[in-house]
């Protein structure tokens, strides 16, 4: 039996978040995890970090199986990234919203509000994501590293995707 699965690709924008910086906005980042049982999560994916913003759009838009006969638990996380560590236990957290991918693709777009911990809303903050299915699923994947550049340039691409027209 084959499975019924195609790829879906998400676009994450957020209003009114939580400011937690002193003297300027937050910056905030979104980090999509996604369940693999007994209460623990997985990272799938991160957006770009966006500056002193507290109602971004993100750029980065995550693409995520979608198994059509499973019920995937998704979770998105925002956080005040002011450093340049990978670790998110050092950043303030600004709310995260819970959902199935099932609730994502067949709303087209979800909105909902963000919470700091089950029942507890962080402050005005909603997201708002939306689900479009990719057709053509042929992709490169480029990882761009750089070394000793001049202190100047500034990189910050993690991975490229491009889509090959048929």
């Amino acid at each position: 039996m084959a499975l019924c699965v195609t790829k879906v690709q998400l676009s994450i924008s957020c209003t009114d978040l939580l400011d937690k910086d002193v003297g300027s906005k937050s910056d905030p980042l979104c980090v999509v995890f996604q369940s693999v049982g007994d209460g623990k999560w997985a990272e799938l994916s991160r957006t770009e970090r966006i500056k002193n913003c507290q109602s971004p759009e993100f750029s980065t838009k995550p693409i995520i199986d979608y198994y059509f006969e499973k019920v995937q638990s998704i979770k998105f996380g925002i956080y005040d990234i002011d450093n340049k560590s990978l670790d998110l236990s050092d950043d303030d957290y600004l709310g995260g919203f819970e959902c199935t991918l099932g609730q994502i693709v067949s709303n087209r777009n979800l909105k909902g509000p963000l919470e700091l911990k089950k029942g507890k809303l962080a402050g005005k903050g909603m997201i708002s994501i939306t689900a479009e299915e990719i057709k053509d699923t042929r992709v490169v994947n480029l990882e761009v590293d750089a070394r000793n550049l001049d202190k100047k340039v500034e990189l910050s691409v993690k991975c490229l995707s491009i889509y090959v027209p048929v």
